[in-house]
């Protein structure tokens, strides 16, 4: 029974003398039941008042097995007026403690779903602990306290309650053997008969006597919690078999040794007999379980944290304490795990970790909670979860259906928007967990929540970037239809001679505005291809001097045209990289472009090349208008300039062209940077390759001269747009050869059956039939010996590669050059004269 008690104040220690007064009298009352010689059922109701007495319980409580069910048999306290009760055996607490023989204990009926709780309503148990009576191998009774308190009884409370089981037990076999007597009496009247019968029955007696005594050894002895008696002196006079097990001396080794030396290590033991000493002193003796932490020390000298739980008892008119020893090392660590991991949970600011009960009210609160949702500990916990959701979430009833998934499917993961204290919203991903103790009971959720907000908008921003992506490819491949048209007239108008000088200098006009508008197309292209990662290169060894040489030619009419002077220094030392001859020509070009466009006319600009470690270094060096500091950063982001629009009359163009510049220098393996001394001074642009060994020299082939370059040739010119298949077609009958037109897939297909053709230009984009299929059905039709070119506003690597795939000859992007178009017709002249 846990009779813990602790005097705080004078007059409680006045008190003591009648507590002790008690105890005494519930020792003697347990020594004359022990030997008392009362009838069973006076036995029993003695028993139960003198429990009720002493522990200070509501109900003291003998249950007698009848069957399957039980009776109560004796009865003291409130529930005396249950005599007679009889209970199920099936779905109680005493019935379970019948079928496993073992003593259980009931720490809250309400929740305990081990008892029968309309029984314990009516005898008002809140509280319980119960022993089984056992006698000869079999359950026969339940010894039963009850308390209105929650959690009243310990562990420490059972070996009490199993002493008292075994007197019952032992009464019971007196009362066997004294109705067995009673029997013999009435059949046998001799006096020596009857003196033989008291003989046999003390012997049995006595017997019993032993056996039960034995119980109570062997229940001490198989107990899990060590049990010590020490006199008065503090030397050992009992020691169970837990005992040794946890301390390691056997009990012939203990018995009648000092506790202290053998279970407190040395460094504590002066303070260990001085605070026992103090104990018998002061009159701490007189209170019972008295509980203390202390160290312990095994036999091997491991050091373990035990609670020990000291009794006074009295035996044979001898003071004695009786002492329960736990190891609660486990419970130590558990403690400490627990303080770790609040911790951690504490230090961690990127996730608001926090507790929410079964009804969704918080319970804890983290700092991480708190740097997210805004609210402090004492501001939230208690209150609903709810707050967290928007109104309109709310009116949907998502918290709640929140909690019940995660209650059916122990976990919830989502992602949505939720509020902070201040009103803002914030994308969250939230992870809700069911949190259950080991019967699976739910005891909760833990709900773990971290701010998304930043990938969400990087995510909009990736979306939106692919649609802008997306959308300059269209609007590119858009503008090259009209622009096709164009190019053929302007071509037209090149092979038309012609001696007005306005008609020439027209036709000039509108070839180099086509040529920008052009360039302008591609660059759109280009950035989307830079912002998507589609730039494609190849990997050949290239000499840098003929990527200079190739950028120079290309940039000679701009310079000629603004009367600039380039001077290019370094050009003659032969120097290589791997990589693309095409893209590092555009690269150098637009820097050579970008540094006579930004200079004033007349000027010199300047290329330098040179090795520079394991690189090679091309500068362009320009003393035109410079860049200020706070735009050198950003001069090669895409869409960037340094000047609104028509700020001044040089500052054209979009923005792409330093972009394309970074690019192509970064998938070569190198880099490139800007430098000026700001407005007026002038900038430098270098770009960075890496260097790599100078190939094997191959022979070189003259190139055989082309005698059939000019052969007629039957052209077949397919596009939906009407302009653009009768300029072509124009130009090609301008060039030499007899051509014809089909707008559509079926119109061409059945223009290449009626005549096939040496020579198609087929458009890809077309309704219906697109090239793709035009093709297809050419390829089936003939062997192969018809150059069949793609004529589109597609350009990329990915376009050409998925044409030539297809079976297509050639590709051209619209508008479609003069001298591309003479290429793919020589290639048809030359077939032509292989046949």
């Amino acid at each position: 029974m846990h009779f813990q008690y602790e005097a705080s104040s004078p007059e409680e220690r006045q008190s003591n003398p009648v507590r002790h007064a008690h105890f005494q009298r519930w020792f003697s009352t347990f020594a004359s039941l022990a030997h008392s010689r009362l009838p069973l059922d006076p036995y029993l109701q003695s028993v139960t008042d003198t429990l009720k007495e002493v522990a200070g319980v509501a109900s003291a409580v003998v249950e007698w097995i009848e069957g399957d069910q039980l009776v109560y048999r004796a009865v003291s306290g409130e529930a005396a007026r249950h005599i007679g009760t009889r209970i199920a055996l099936e779905g109680s607490l005493s019935g379970l403690c019948i079928t496993r023989q073992q003593p259980l204990i009931c720490r809250d009926a309400s929740t305990d779903h081990r008892v029968d709780r309309a029984a314990c309503e009516a005898v008002g148990a809140v509280s319980m602990v119960v022993a089984p009576v056992v006698y000869e191998g079999r359950s026969v009774a339940v010894l039963k306290l009850i308390s209105r308190q929650v959690d009243q009884f310990k562990a420490a409370d059972v070996s009490i309650l199993d002493a008292f089981c075994a007197c019952i037990a032992v009464t019971i076999a007196r009362e066997e053997i004294a109705q067995e007597n009673e029997k013999l009496l009435r059949a046998n009247q001799s006096v020596a008969a009857d003196l033989n019968v008291e003989s046999s029955l003390r012997i049995e007696y006595e017997k019993k006597l032993a056996d039960a005594l034995r119980r109570r050894r062997t229940v001490l002895d198989n107990a899990h919690v060590a049990f010590v008696a020490i006199d008065e002196a503090g030397l050992i006079a009992d020691w169970n078999e837990a005992a040794a097990n946890l301390f390691g001396w056997r009990t012939h080794e203990a018995i009648g040794e000092e506790l202290s030396a053998l279970i407190v290590p040395e460094r504590f033991r002066d303070a260990h007999r001085a605070g026992l000493t103090r104990y018998l002193a002061t009159g701490e003796a007189r209170f019972i379980n008295k509980r203390v932490e202390l160290p312990a020390m095994r036999r091997d000298g491991r050091e373990f944290p035990a609670e020990l739980t000291i009794s006074e008892v009295w035996f044979e008119s001898q003071r004695q304490f009786t002492c329960f020893i736990h190891d609660i090392s486990d419970r130590r660590r558990a403690t400490e795990a627990d303080e770790r991991l609040r911790l951690l949970i504490n230090s961690v600011s990127d996730y608001a970790i926090f507790m929410l009960d079964q009804d969704g009210f918080v319970r804890s609160w983290n700092d991480g909670a708190r740097e997210i949702h805004g609210y402090e500990a004492d501001e939230i916990v208690g209150r609903h979860f709810t707050l967290f959701f928007s109104p309109d979430d709310v009116s949907k009833k998502k918290p709640e259906a929140e909690l019940l998934r995660a209650a059916s499917q122990g976990r919830v993961e989502n992602e949505g928007w939720r509020l902070r204290k201040d009103g803002s919203a914030f994308w969250a991903h939230v992870i809700l967990t069911a949190l259950r103790d080991g019967d699976g009971q739910q005891q909760g959720f833990v709900k773990i929540t971290r701010d998304m907000t930043a990938r969400r908008r990087l995510e909009e921003l990736e979306a939106s970037s692919r649609r802008m992506n997306e959308f300059l490819a269209l609007l590119g491949h858009e503008l090259r239809n009209p622009l096709a048209p164009i190019r053929n007239a302007v071509s037209i108008l090149k092979l038309k001679s012609t001696e007005d000088a306005d008609v020439v200098r027209s036709r000039q006009i509108v070839d180099r505005q086509l040529a920008h508008l052009t360039k302008l197309v591609d660059d759109l292209l280009e950035a989307g291809r830079v912002s998507s990662g589609k730039i494609r290169l190849s990997s050949d060894t290239v000499n840098v001097a003929d990527v200079i040489q190739l950028s120079v030619e290309a940039s000679q009419p701009l310079f000629d045209e603004r009367q600039q002077r380039l001077a290019v220094s370094g050009a003659e030392q032969p120097l290589f990289v791997k990589g693309d001859t095409t893209r590092l020509v555009q690269a150098l070009n637009n820097l050579l472009n970008n540094a006579s466009k930004f200079s004033p006319v007349g000027s010199k600009i300047t290329l330098e090349t040179g090795p520079h470690g394991n690189s090679v270094v091309v500068r362009v060096i320009d003393r035109g208008r410079g860049i200020s500091p706070d735009a050198l950063d950003s001069v090669f982001d895409l869409f960037v300039q340094e000047h609104p629009p028509g700020a001044h009359a040089d500052e054209g163009g979009l923005g792409i062209g330093l972009t394309l510049v970074r690019a192509i220098a970064q998938l070569h393996g190198g880099h490139v940077e800007a430098r000026s001394g700001g407005a007026g001074q002038g900038s430098t642009f270098s770009m960075w390759l890496p260097l790599v060994q100078a190939p094997t020299r191959a022979a070189s082939v003259p190139p055989t001269p082309d005698r059939h370059a000019n052969r007629p040739l039957d052209v077949l010119v397919v596009d939906d747009n009407k302009d653009s298949a009768d300029s072509m077609t124009l130009l090609v009958e301008m060039l030499g050869h007899t051509a014809r037109a089909a707008y559509d897939g079926p119109d061409a297909l059945q223009s290449f059956g009626q005549r096939a053709p040496q020579v198609v230009l087929l458009d890809l984009s077309m309704p219906g039939m697109t090239g793709f299929d035009v093709i297809r059905r050419i390829r089936e039709a003939t062997s192969g010996d018809v150059i069949v070119a793609a004529m589109t506003g597609l350009g990329s690597d990915e376009d050409i590669a998925r044409t030539r795939t297809a079976g297509f000859d050639a590709h051209l992007t619209k508008p479609v050059d003069l001298p591309e178009l003479e290429g793919v017709l020589a290639r048809a002249a030359l077939r032509a004269a292989g046949d």
